[in-house]
């Protein structure tokens, strides 16, 4: 069993209309605290998208559609005055959508954020067999239900990354 520095944690997922920061923008956004206390809204966008995310990821957004403004408003009010570290998958993307979200300097997250990639790999895991953010094998492993719904749902990925990352924090 490891000991986090901190149970002070946000699991974190993101979808967006385009790998590519400089032009994509969020179009969802997924939290769930340690407690299991959840968060998701999708975000009002009508600019281009990847072909990607228009075969993948479009039908499945269905929610109301809040401003920018309002969604960051909102998560703000989530993540609360705790400043709590965001865990996420690991390419970072989610970072760099959210600061683009909040504003670099009024990102209401910890400054540090941990990414699930490192953590596994600390552990002595291969991060790279969970590459696509897809921890169904580890999750398999460690006896965690892989049903999680749409993948790609970013409420539905946060909460499988906190299943996970409490399965992990378990058994290690």
């Amino acid at each position: 069993m490891f000991k986090p520095f901190s149970d002070n944690v946000i699991f974190y997922d993101t979808e967006f209309s385009s790998k590519n920061p400089y032009i994509g923008e969020l179009l969802s956004i997924g939290a769930v605290t340690m407690a299991g206390r959840e968060f998701y809204c999708e975000v009002a966008y009508d600019g281009e998208y990847s072909e990607w995310v228009k075969e993948n990821l479009l039908h499945t957004l269905a929610a109301p559609k809040l401003s920018r403004i309002e969604a960051a408003q909102a998560l703000s009010r989530f993540i609360g005055e705790e400043r709590p570290y965001m865990v996420f998958h690991g390419n970072g993307r989610d970072v760099v959508y959210s600061e683009k979200l909040f504003g670099q300097e009024d990102i209401q997250f910890h400054p540090i954020c941990i990414d699930f990639a490192s953590i596994l790999f600390g552990l002595g895991y291969d991060p790279s067999v969970f590459r696509n953010n897809d921890f169904t094998e580890l999750a398999f492993m460690l006896g965690v239900p892989t049903d999680r719904g749409h993948t790609h749902n970013a409420l539905d990925d946060a909460k499988f990354l906190r299943a996970v990352y409490c399965a992990l924090k378990d058994k290690t």
